[in-house]
């Protein structure tokens, strides 16, 4: 498959994604909403594998895994009752931001896996895309953790909150954008994982000061 045609198919599947987002946003048309995530996840899925071009063992693997995973997933999404349904999505987005946070460590660690160029010569395009990926990726991971636990009663539902909280936000922001500055210009393993380190962290602060009641 073409580069041109793969990129006209992800921007269907992301039109999809964002259609099916706006779907959940309501019980009325949530229905509507999973069948546009599922039918974006099922054209994005092809034309990676499409791309590839080749079945070499990884690619069968990838497929073992694919199916493990959705076998998995679809039997605990069977027995998790509707009214745990809150705590099944904040479990499984942790999960999808912890595979965007390992995908961007074997991205750095390994970039001639993925055609990115070399250990410490790594394309500017894709340090960007890799250093915004891991940082969305932990803030999921740490925020949904957080939010699991409240609503799952293990960590106290109500509302964490202390002096200077808005301030120490806003310079851990500050300073994710600087780190990400810093790694592109120096590429420096170090500040990739302080970069993660603080990313986490944020994902912790931003989440505790919401109550229970309010997290689904």
């Amino acid at each position: 498959m073409s580069a041109n045609l793969s990129a006209i198919f992800y921007l269907i599947s992301g039109i999809l994604f964002i259609l099916a987002l706006r779907g959940l946003s309501s019980p009325e048309t949530s229905r509507q909403g999973n069948l546009f995530g599922i039918l974006g996840m099922i054209i994005a899925i092809t034309v990676t594998f499409l791309s590839i071009g080749s079945f070499s063992s990884g690619f069968i693997y990838v497929l073992i895994f694919l199916l493990v995973g959705g076998l998995v997933g679809a039997f605990i999404a069977y027995k998790i009752p509707m009214t745990a349904m809150p705590e099944l999505v904040a479990g499984f987005h942790s999960l999808v931001g912890l595979a965007a946070v390992f995908v961007a460590i074997s991205a750095f660690l390994n970039p001639e896996a993925f055609n990115l160029g070399s250990v410490g010569n790594i394309k500017l395009g894709s340090l960007i895309e890799m250093s915004v990926g891991a940082v969305i990726g932990a803030i999921t991971f740490s925020g949904s953790i957080i939010a699991f636990l409240k609503l799952q009663g293990i960590m106290s539902g109500s509302p964490i909150t202390f002096r200077g909280q808005h301030l120490l936000n806003a310079l851990i922001l500050i300073s994710i954008i600087v780190l990400t500055y810093l790694l592109c210009s120096t590429q420096s393993s170090n500040l990739f994982w302080f970069l993660l380190v603080v990313s986490f962290l944020i994902g912790f602060l931003l989440i505790i000061p919401i109550g229970g009641a309010d997290m689904p």
